[in-house]
């Protein structure tokens, strides 16, 4: 906590990380903005994923998708998946949970595929 509050961007958000985990969405939330400032692509993806499911915030899927972009312009992958599959499906959009669900498949296929790729 000490270097997430000293203004390191890395302990920032691994901390909103940390909190999300124990379902404190609004404080998780803060930090992800807070290293999103700094153009963290972790922290850009999550923030993005909590406006778009309302975690800590209130839902705002044109929000949500506009920090997936910059996370991907960055070279996030996973964010870079997301944007791809929200982009072919613009119809009538999925929400909450089953938004969520897709969303989780997603980032579990790219880190799936990644630890395939290092275990080469």
């Amino acid at each position: 906590m000490r270097a997430a509050d000293e203004g390191d961007i890395e302990a920032q958000c691994d901390l909103g990380l940390l909190l999300l985990s124990h379902g404190m969405e609004a404080e998780a939330f803060g930090w992800f903005q807070k290293a999103s400032r700094h153009f963290h692509p972790e922290a850009m993806q999550w923030q993005g994923r909590c406006l778009i499911s309302g975690w800590g915030v209130a839902p705002d899927r044109e929000a949500g998708i506009m920090w997936l972009r910059r996370a991907a312009a960055r070279g996030h992958a996973t964010a870079s998946h997301m944007v791809a599959w929200l982009d072919a499906h613009p119809g009538p959009a999925l929400e909450g949970a089953e938004l969520e669900a897709v969303l989780d498949r997603i980032e579990q296929k790219v880190i799936l595929g990644a630890l395939r790729d290092t275990a080469e």
